[in-house]
């Protein structure tokens, strides 16, 4: 169990920084938009781009490691530059996947069920994060409604970024305390499924956020309520992020970059998705009906989605076996 709790707390730690990121973004955006122009927000950007390759060349070193090579029989590091360019892997090339099956691995992995069902689950949540981003500084900046400026809504930025933070502190608790409570209940079993509980306290937290931050801007409520709406939101999606990632990485652990790049994917998919036609939706149908739509989604992804991994996902693990190519 102590390596179950360092890896759902790495993980939270490192989904921490994904919930974080599209509202750091903004939030240090406007700030420089109120002092200069848009095209430093651009030209900062590709800076530290630019740093962060950077260090990767200067610190970083390979991490794959082939588990089914006896340790004896592991390659030997000789050098990191080596290895930087490929050649060190070229080298021992025979002791490694070839391209034909690291290319047909991803899609071995979404044939599971398991994945594929926590990649819907994902893409039907996160989806919002973007959306609802896109829309409050669409609304909050309309000088008919809110008429923010630049500094405003920066300022407006730290209420999800303090509900990340928040959530991050909880969650190096609660999902080590939901998996525990779990196997003290199943004889000391843990099961991958555990993993899942946190999205049931998380879920009524979302859609009461997504909700609140409809009627606000329907109604022109004060701007501390949809502050508290998106707060809520993304204390919610910030614990379901850490509790689908550490459900896949569970179930399976032979192959934890291809189940976490299909997190990614969801995450991706939905959030690019929904900007294409959130504003004009809510523009159409006014933010109370479009949001509570989208409130709906959030539990009803949960139902279609969640409760057959809680309830069969044993079974499909073991119907379809682990991971193989």
């Amino acid at each position: 169990m102590k390596t179950l709790t360092l890896s759902s707390r790495k993980i939270n730690l490192w989904s921490g920084f994904i919930v974080l990121s599209p509202y750091l973004g903004p939030f240090s955006a406007s700030f420089i938009v109120w002092k200069t122009t848009w095209r430093w927000v651009f030209y900062l950007l590709a800076i530290l781009s630019a740093i962060c390759l950077l260090l990767i060349l200067a610190f970083a070193d390979e991490t794959y490691y082939n588990r089914a090579v006896p340790t004896e029989h592991q390659p030997k590091r000789k050098s990191r530059l080596l290895r930087l360019v490929g050649i060190e892997q070229w080298q021992t090339r025979n002791q490694r996947p070839s391209l034909y099956s690291c290319i047909l691995r991803p899609w071995l992995v979404i044939a599971k069920l398991p994945v594929f069902l926590s990649f819907c689950y994902y893409t039907f949540t996160f989806a919002w994060v973007v959306g609802l981003n896109t829309q409050i500084s669409v609304f909050l900046t309309d000088p008919k409604l809110y008429a923010f400026d630049d500094r405003d809504l920066g300022l407006f930025y730290l209420a999800p970024i303090i509900a990340t933070l928040l959530a991050e502190l909880v969650g190096h608790w609660l999902h080590d305390f939901t998996s525990n409570t779990y196997a003290r209940h199943h004889k000391d079993r843990f099961s991958p499924e555990a993993r899942l509980l946190p999205i049931y306290l998380a879920t009524p937290l979302m859609i009461t956020g997504i909700v609140l931050v409809g009627c606000g801007l329907q109604h022109i409520w004060h701007y501390m309520v949809i502050a508290i709406g998106i707060g809520l939101f993304v204390f919610g999606i910030m614990v379901v992020t850490t509790a689908i990632n550490a459900y896949v990485l569970d179930a399976y652990p032979e192959a934890p970059g291809e189940v976490s790049a299909w997190i990614n994917a969801g995450r991706t998919v939905g959030g690019f998705i929904i900007t294409y036609f959130e504003v004009e939706w809510a523009e159409r149908e006014g933010t109370q009906r479009s949001l509570g739509v989208q409130a709906a989604i959030v539990g009803a992804a949960v139902v279609v989605f969640v409760v057959p991994l809680q309830v069969w996902g044993r079974r499909m693990r073991e119907r379809q076996g682990k991971v193989g190519g």
